[in-house]
């Protein structure tokens, strides 16, 4: 009798330790976006995502990275969703390729199958990664349709510009960078909002505090925009790096209706070989893109605002 008492509360130890188990991986709605949802696996599966990416955001809390995580995800949803009003979910297979290969190269992998192997580890795929970029690639193209005609580009300014810095130059200088876009409607909430960076970049890094804050697609790289020729960056901010050292960054430059803080990860001085034509490309492609990214941020907290979004 007592050996039957003995396996019997060894049986209902068991049966409890599995059912336990059982509602800790069970999978649950935890937000509801219009006709989408969240669950605590797809918060995993960001978490998993967005370490990939940015290695230093290990050394958050827990707290801000879940936070992080689930905001991230409830911008992705919003996203999909306006996509799906205009446009069916489809990308240019060929095109969806180049974009993940120049992902990888900017993780610093060599080919897809080094990529895939470090996705495994944190328990991702490529089909994962892929479906992500596609719906980053959708928005932009969107948001290209719909504000390319508002963007404005005074060619005659920036030639004028870049002449006079390549005349001034004896050396063409290049800075390695990595920037924090902060863009609200209010001037007071953007300075609460700059206080609240400065000290997280202290605290928790420049890359994480870039990921966390920036309104930038290189939010999710840490921010890391990578070599840019000194004859590529407007007078007002390149006066600010001429000013901050290797490792340091800037305080917060306004441009517009928001602010960039730059850090220098590292710079160099290459021979002053320009070819015009080119460098006039890039720096009409670069303003292009500053516009586009303003409208970008205008237009999704439009759509954030009439978006049902619901904590279930």
């Amino acid at each position: 009798m007592k050996r039957e008492l003995t396996y019997f509360a060894t049986y209902i130890f068991i049966f409890l330790l599995i059912t336990l188990s059982s509602r800790a991986n069970e999978i649950k709605i935890l937000y509801k976006i219009e006709n989408e949802i969240i669950t605590n696996y797809d918060i995993v599966t960001e978490k998993n995502y967005l370490i990939a990416l940015n290695n230093n955001l290990e050394k958050l809390p827990k707290n801000k990275l879940e936070i992080f995580a689930k905001e991230s995800l409830i911008r992705e949803k919003i996203k999909k969703i306006e996509i799906e009003k205009i446009v069916q979910l489809k990308e240019d297979e060929k095109y969806l390729d180049q974009v993940i290969k120049d992902l990888y190269r900017r993780l610093n992998f060599q080919n897809i199958n080094e990529f895939e192997k470090y996705l495994s580890s944190y328990n991702l795929n490529r089909e994962i990664v892929r479906e992500k970029l596609k719906i980053e690639t959708l928005w932009n193209k969107l948001i290209f349709q719909k504000y390319s005609m508002s963007v404005k580009i005074d060619n005659k300014s920036l030639k004028k510009q870049l002449q006079n810095k390549i005349n001034k130059a004896e050396k063409n200088e290049e800075f390695d960078l990595s920037e924090i876009l902060i863009a609200d409607d209010i001037e007071e909430k953007i300075n609460k909002q700059i206080k609240q960076i400065i000290k997280d970049i202290e605290k928790l890094g420049f890359d994480n505090a870039a990921t966390i804050y920036s309104k930038s697609s290189t939010a999710k790289l840490g921010g890391k925009i990578g070599w840019v020729k000194s004859s590529q960056i407007s007078d007002k901010i390149l006066k600010n790096l001429k000013n901050t050292k290797v490792g340091n960054h800037t305080m917060p430059i306004k441009l517009n209706n928001s602010y960039i803080i730059l850090k220098i990860n590292n710079k160099k001085l290459i021979e002053k070989k320009v070819d015009f034509n080119k460098e006039f490309e890039k720096l009409i492609n670069i303003e292009k893109n500053k516009q586009l990214n303003q409208f970008s941020n205008i237009y999704f907290k439009k759509i954030k605002q009439n978006t049902f979004i619901s904590e279930i």
